[in-house]
């Protein structure tokens, strides 16, 4: 059994991708603000403290937004360790959240060893950047109706887990913070989040007429109108990849 993005890597796709990258069009959105060019903590964890701190933004419920981190830290050992991180979040402490984003390791990979970071002060001007630009992004899609949502009755004996990042009244929206462009893998993953969402409980999913990558790093929208996917590309998908 595999994990979405799991899956996608254990797959060889078509030349181009089900979904190629470049049949999506992309807006580029403008803030006036400027990334400092150096980063002191891995790309991954910086992407997860952008995509948690604007959860949190949008959400206001901190525990849920940083809920995989703390399954880490427990299974660590390190609940206390974690709850201070967390209590630091809460007065607007990034370093903190991107500490504590570390833990995820443990429960998505069951990795032990982590090493926590401690961002340089270039690196948390970033991810405050970012997450303002996340959260003025999605307030411009208008109402979030699901934020973290999983896919119950849309799983199978091949996919058995995998998490989406926002819905709103009729756009599946993933956050990707990327340096470069988005590729086949990226959208591949959006198109089995749909998929599964239309089997899964979540009857939502059923009103989704676009699917859309946000890369607050370049603050550019890739987007693409669910009714352009070919049914060929749908039936292979979902038997082939997700196992329907």
């Amino acid at each position: 059994m595999y994990s979405v993005t799991g899956r996608i890597q254990a797959i060889k796709q078509p030349k181009g991708g089900y979904l190629p990258a470049s049949s999506f069009i992309a807006k580029q959105y403008d803030d006036g603000k400027n990334l400092n060019a150096e980063e002191n903590v891995h790309g991954s964890l910086v992407g997860l403290a952008v995509d948690y701190l604007t959860r949190y933004g949008l959400t206001k419920d901190l525990v849920d937004s940083f809920r995989i981190s703390l399954i880490g830290a427990n299974i660590l050992g390190k609940s206390e360790y974690a709850v201070n991180l967390l209590a630091n979040v809460a007065t607007g402490d990034i370093a903190s959240a991107v500490k504590l984003t570390a833990f995820d390791a443990v429960f998505r990979a069951g990795i032990m060893n982590i090493s926590v970071p401690s961002p340089d002060a270039a690196t948390v001007e970033n991810v405050d950047i970012m997450v303002r630009r996340g959260i003025n992004f999605l307030e411009s899609k208008g109402f979030v109706v699901k934020a973290g949502f999983t896919f119950e009755g849309g799983y199978t004996d091949t996919v058995s887990s995998g998490d989406g990042d926002y819905l709103t009244k009729d756009s599946l929206i993933d956050f990707k913070v990327l340096r470069g462009k988005i590729t086949s893998q990226h959208t591949l993953q959006l198109l089995m989040y749909y998929l599964m969402g239309l089997r899964s409980i979540h009857t939502e999913f059923k009103a989704v007429k676009y699917l859309s990558i946000f890369n607050p790093r370049k603050n550019i929208e890739y987007r693409f109108p669910t009714k352009k996917i070919s049914e060929s590309v749908i039936s292979e998908v979902s038997t082939k990849v997700i196992g329907y």
